[in-house]
């Protein structure tokens, strides 16, 4: 029987094409399993039976047959980053491995006269636990001075940097970053988080143009079409990259995924006021926009990160030990427990004035101790100025909280933006920070959907492959090859559910993407082989052969290079 059900208006008349002979995967509430579907206009007609949807096709109407491969909606990426330059910080090139450094850093030092700056990247997850730092950069390069981000929130300098940083032993520690340090209290060239602006307000960044730009911004979220990906959410942009990124979709906005846009503000300690007043000067809120490009979320950090790691915990952490014998570790004693990125009170102040202006807040929280401290602040927000259907979320959630903060989560109707992949791409962090029952329950999948709370999933960029997702959602395998928390695993079905209706329902989506179902948009992608069906630990591995956008093919593959055979992302 055909299914009519859900969705915006049904288009009337034959169908433009008609998709039939699949496995139609809908997702819709029951996740039934369908043959054909009929699209017209950009929207789906009819789901059903092809012998009962045949009948909608006329003389040219496109009809395709998929050779029983699987059709899905198309993947909903929840928590993405663009910029406008090809790479952060203006590195000019990339350095895959440890093994690697010292060929890469020789051949650039060639390229340039003695004394101009190298900047480049680190792909993780190996600079975490290799991050080289001055003597080992000075040993390959002494007369340039020479940074390597490790991520966007990490990086290290040799000495000839250092000194251009102005940094000593005197220079003072920032509230919301860290500077590696050795036993005597002089830098070691490792800067995180806030202790970045040390470098990067003496690193030459040449202005972009604006088409430059825009050509970036283009490419980067081409890249998402042949990963099956229809849609994104960019969970954090500055206001003064709106009008870049307006431009990029009023050019070339019909061959690129639908893109939702989070404002990032960045209170920290000091900067409330200036906050506020970049808040108050957006005049507009959540939801302005169209189906193609639109606003969402106000986005804010309270805490640092796991490639770093300085994300924020109930109790210390307790695996700083495990690498003592790699070098120098930091200046973090036994009693570290991360960064306050935002202080409680500061993150009030703002989240307080976003709500009250009808903004949808999204916040940042890897350790459990952030993750505790923003449901506090929500829940007063709440409390204070109760408002339905607000979609307030928590980006990440990484480090399982207590259980009286995932009720209240749960009771509060706060949305997760969870990253499944972070359990097997970003292990190799976690193990500087946590061990034992708190490591093998880090990205509590499980646990979040046993307390009734939504769950919508996203990559982070590490790498972007909805696929990954799923199969790490499934398996729960590390970088290492360990299982970790297979109590905390899901199922395939449930996996797919968060990597479509789950970001659709967090941007208020969820009428017009996220489940095949007559009336809804018709995006879609195409599988070679049933995700429900294959073994689990070949899911990674799936091959998109077809992403479609509004009834449109942009992106059509025989063939898609397996995950594990991939280059690692930087």
């Amino acid at each position: 029987m055909a299914i009519f059900s859900a969705g915006a208006s049904t288009p009337e008349g034959m169908a433009d094409t008609l998709y039939h002979n699949a496995r139609v995967v809908t997702v819709n509430d029951n996740f039934d399993i369908a043959e054909a579907v009929a699209i017209k206009d950009g929207r789906i007609m009819a789901v059903g039976r092809y012998d009962q949807l045949r009948e909608l096709a006329g003389d040219d109407t496109r009809q395709i047959d998929l050779q029983g491969k699987s059709l899905l909606p198309g993947f909903y990426d929840g928590h993405i980053h663009v910029g406008t330059g090809p790479r952060p910080f203006g590195a000019t090139f990339n350095v895959p491995t440890p093994e690697q450094l010292t060929e890469i850093l020789a051949q650039q030092a060639a390229t340039v006269p003695a004394g101009d700056w190298l900047v480049g990247m680190m792909n993780r997850p190996h600079c975490h636990l290799q991050m080289p730092d001055r003597r080992e950069l000075d040993a390959i390069v002494p007369d340039h001075p020479v940074m390597l981000a490790c991520g966007v929130l990490k990086l290290t300098l040799n000495s000839r940097a250092i000194e251009l940083a102005g940094l000593s032993r005197d220079t003072p520690e920032p509230k919301d970053g860290l500077i590696v340090r050795d036993e005597q209290g002089e830098p070691q060239g490792v800067l995180t988080m806030g202790a970045r602006r040390y470098a990067t307000r003496v690193i030459p960044n040449p202005a972009l143009s604006d088409d430059s730009a825009r050509d970036n911004l283009r490419a980067q979220l081409a890249k998402f079409l042949p990963m099956g990906v229809t849609s994104v959410n960019i969970a954090g942009v500055r206001p003064n990259e709106l009008r870049l990124i307006q431009d990029v979709y009023q050019r070339w906005g019909d061959e690129l995924p639908r893109a939702t846009l989070q404002i990032f503000l960045f209170p920290g300690y000091d900067d409330v006021d200036t906050s506020l007043a970049e808040l108050e000067g957006l005049g507009f809120r959540t939801g302005i926009g169209d189906d193609r490009l639109k606003l969402g979320a106000i986005k804010m950090s309270m805490d640092g990160a796991i490639a770093v790691p300085d994300f924020r915990t109930l109790k210390p952490y307790d695996g700083q030990e495990r690498f003592k014998e790699r070098g120098p570790w930091d200046n973090r004693k036994g009693d570290f427990d991360g960064v306050t990125v935002i202080p409680k009170d500061s993150l009030y102040r703002v989240a307080s004035r976003a709500h009250e202006l009808g903004w949808q807040l999204g916040i940042h929280t890897i350790g459990d101790a952030a993750v505790v401290e923003a449901v506090e602040v929500l829940e007063r927000v709440l409390h204070e100025r109760p408002r339905q259907d607000h979609r307030h979320h928590l980006h990440h959630l990484t480090i399982r909280p207590p259980e009286e903060t995932l009720a209240k989560i749960a009771a509060l109707e706060l949305i997760v933006d969870t990253q499944p992949n972070y359990t097997y791409y970003n292990n190799a962090f976690m193990l500087a920070a946590v061990s034992g029952n708190r490591l093998e329950r880090q990205n509590p999948q499980r646990s979040l959907l046993e307390h009734g709370i939504r769950i919508a999933y996203g990559s982070d960029g590490l790498p972007h492959g909805p696929l990954l997702g799923i199969w790490a959602a499934v398996n729960r395998l590390g970088h290492d090859g360990k299982v970790y928390g297979a109590e905390e695993a899901i199922s395939v079905e449930e996996a797919i559910r968060a990597y479509t209706r789950g970001p659709a329902y967090l941007t208020f989506d969820e009428q017009e993407r996220g489940s095949i179902e007559a009336g809804k948009v018709a995006d879609l992608v195409v599988l070679a082989e049933d995700p429900l069906s294959v073994d689990p630990l070949r899911l990674r591995d799936l091959a998109v052969e077809r992403t479609i956008i509004a009834g449109r093919e942009l992106f059509q593959g025989s063939h898609v290079e397996p995950y594990h055979q991939r280059p690692p992302a930087p």
